[in-house]
Formats: C-alpha cells, structure tokens, sequence
C-alpha cells in the first residue's frame, strides 16, 4: 500500500517540477550547460593466430572427415548395395602372388592399398567377406609421414598413363581419369580389366591424397555397371580439400603438441618395470643404431635367427624374460620392438609381470583395456597369416600393436604380444 501512495505521490511532485523547470529554461543563462558525452573505449583486439603450417598428418578418428555417405555412393555407384556406416575396422589379405605385370607398376591396381599403412577407417558395400561380384569399399588409410603417402601416390597416379594397356598373363588395360590437383590434394579414377589367361577380372578404382593420408574406393564391376571415373575422382579430391581445411583449422586452434626427445631408461631395472612407448622402451631407442641397440642392456645376451639378421631376440640377463629386436632391411637401424608373441620361431607364452608395461596395460590383460588407454585405433585382421591387432599410432608416424588371441573387437579378446614401431624407417612398397 505503501508502494503505491509514493508512486502517486512522486507523480505530483513531477508535474509540478516539470513547471518549474520549464520556467527556468526561459530565463536567460539558465539553461543547464551541455553534457559530454563519454567516448567508448574500443576493446583490444587479439590477433587472429596464424595458420597451422606443420605437418598435414591425420591421426584416428580425423580420418572420418574423407568419408562418403551412403547416398554419396548409391549417387556414384548406383548398381552397388547399400554402404554402411563408418568403422575402425581393416581387413587385409596379404597372400601375394598373382601374375606378373608389365608395367611393373599396373600391379598396384590389384594389390591392397593398406598395405604399410598405420591406421584406417573403412565404409563397405557387398557382402565382401563372400566375394560378391557387386562388393566394394572406401578405405581411408593413415601412413607414416606425407613424405610415405606422396611416394605412394606418385606411383598410384602414374597408373593413369602407363597402364593404359599392360600385359598380365594376357592383354589389360586402366582407362583412368586425373582430376586437376587442389590445395595439393591429388585424385584420380578409372576402370581396371585384365584377361588373366582366361580368367577376367574388372574393377572401379579411385584414389585421393592429401598429407598422410591415401584413399581408395574401389568397387567390382560387371559391363553393365556405371561408373562416372570423372564424377567420383572429383568428389573424393573436393572431399579431401575439406578435410584439410577442417584439420588446419583444428590445429591452428589447438596448436599439436612437440614430442619431446625420448630419453632412455634405466638398463638395470627390471625389464617389469619399462614403459613401451611409440619411441621405445627402457634404454632401448627406435632409430638407435644397431650396435648401440644390442649394448643398451649390459649382461642381456643376443639370439639371433638363421634365416634373417632383420630381427634378433634379446634376452634379460636373469633369463626370465626377452624382447625381439626388428631391424631395418639392410640391418642397421632398430625399427621395431616386440613383447610377447611376434609370430617368430621361439615364441612362448609370456609373463607379462615380467615384460615391460604399454601405457600401464600388461600381456594377459584384454584388448579392451588397450583400447581404453589408447583410444581412436584401428581393430586389424591380417587373413593369410590369421592376426589379429588393434593398432594405435601417433602424428609422428610411431605406432603402438596389440596382438590379440582372436578377432580384436571381441570383448574376451586378451593380448598376446605388443609391438612398438618407428613406421617412418619402413622401405617403400616394392613393386617390381
């Protein structure tokens, strides 16, 4: 009640005031002096950051950015079955074998791109486990460094003239199309035929590469089948310019980390006690020389095997334990460490108590636990040799290994063996 009296009241009292005031203003030099108005102060302005400019390197799931959409490859694929969704799932045959090619280099159009590749993401189409005629796939495949993926790409793309007609047990040819290179990305496509000595074979092939990154959609034809090679070889190529622009624009924001150099570990400790990173383990370096490598561990003897000098076993100077040591081709160069299983003569069953530890996960604990600790990998099933891995890796090129005692993806899935690899020290993929 009270409220309302002062509100009546004061609005008296403003009429009033408004009177006197009017009469004032009348009387001359008494008008109120003019006011200044303030002058707003601009706020600084924080420069915008320069563009990232290292390394184009795509690691785990950045590798989706490349990826089709299902009505993106019923559009240019429209005789092939519905595309599924993105996965971190790679399936490799690796049998080799086959007919000699002639360009030596045609043969890269019936190997398997993934081949040496670090990571992946994969979408497919068919029922490619079975072979259908009509199955294909995207495959989105992280290499070591650019400098990998470009040799890689250099020899796919020179495909497009040099396999215009080839020999492989019978006539062949690549009607390939290259799509104009932007903000470096390279793409190209066409339609793979070849006789075979009687036993013809025809499949769709695209390829883009940007960084470290290749990818190849390749589907099976028939004569029937569609395919635009110009209209697909620009779509992944525009695909792939997204994709950069995105990744620099993620990591002018978010500047990548600088790896500090790894530094060794104590040789005398306990093997149980090392840590396997993607740089090494314990005083072992990868990219330490050889002889630098076999004297890191003093009392740890040297097993090497009869048909190689590429890998050695080293052995703890208690005996308990022991890692395989991979070298380079021509033996100079550590590349590779492996705890546990490696598929190599004189594996046993370890104890992982006593191997050295992968970011606090041990052989013997399941795969699940590794992935957990190193999320974003790829889940690896190597056909010909029946592995299986789930494989994680960094900017670098350094890649992390579990090898698992069945498919990766299944939760009782348990770790037999880690392998710790300097993928920038692998040779070239041969193709002669």
């Amino acid at each position: 009640m009270s409220r309302v009296l002062h509100n009546r009241t004061s609005r008296s009292g403003g009429v009033l005031g408004g009177f006197l005031v009017a009469a004032l203003l009348l009387l001359p030099g008494c008008a109120p002096a003019p006011q200044s108005t303030p002058t707003p102060t601009a706020a600084p302005e924080t420069p915008a950051p320069e563009p990232y400019a290292g390394p184009l390197a795509f690691v785990g799931d950045e590798l989706e950015l490349f990826a089709l959409t299902p009505d993106e490859v019923a559009g240019l694929l429209p005789d092939s079955p519905s595309a599924g969704p993105v996965t971190d799932a790679l399936l490799q045959y690796s049998d080799g074998g086959g007919a000699e090619f002639v360009p030596a280099v045609c043969g890269l159009l019936m190997t398997e791109t993934s081949m040496r590749s670090i990571g992946a993401r994969t979408v497919l189409w068919g029922e490619e486990a079975e072979g259908a005629h009509d199955s294909g796939g995207q495959y989105i495949l992280q290499f070591a460094s650019e400098e990998i993926a470009a040799a890689r790409m250099d020899q796919l793309a020179s495909t497009v003239e040099q396999c215009a007609t080839f020999e492989a047990d019978g006539p062949g040819s690549f009607e390939g199309f290259a799509a104009p290179e932007v903000d470096g990305v390279r793409a190209f496509a066409g339609t793979f035929s070849a006789d075979f000595a009687g036993n013809p074979w025809s499949a769709h092939h695209a390829f883009a590469a940007v960084g470290n990154v290749i990818v190849h959609l390749t589907q099976s034809s028939r004569e029937e089948s569609a395919f635009d090679a110009e209209a697909v070889a620009l779509l992944l190529r525009d695909r792939a310019v997204e994709a950069r622009a995105t990744l620099i624009d993620e990591l002018t924001a978010n500047p990548p980390e600088v790896p500090a150099s790894p530094e060794p570990g104590a040789a005398d400790a306990p093997w149980g006690e090392w840590d396997m990173s993607s740089t090494g383990t314990g005083p072992l370096l990868l990219g330490s020389d050889r002889d630098t490598a076999l004297a890191a561990v003093p009392g740890a003897t040297v097993a090497e095997f009869d048909w190689a000098d590429n890998p050695v076993r080293l052995v703890s100077p208690d005996g308990t334990a022991s890692l395989v040591l991979w070298f380079t081709e021509d033996g100079s160069t550590l590349d590779a460490i492996t705890a546990g299983i490696a598929n190599l003569d004189g594996d046993t069953d370890a104890d992982g108590a006593v191997l050295p530890s992968t970011g606090g996960v041990r052989i013997g604990a399941a795969i699940s636990d590794a992935v957990a600790a190193f999320p974003e990998g790829t889940f690896l099933t190597v056909v010909a040799s029946g592995e299986f891995f789930y494989e994680w890796s960094t900017r670098e090129g350094g890649t992390i290994r579990f090898r698992a005692d069945r498919d990766a993806s299944d939760p009782d899935a348990v770790i037999t063996g880690v392998t710790i690899e300097d993928a920038t020290l692998l040779p070239p993929l041969s193709i002669s």
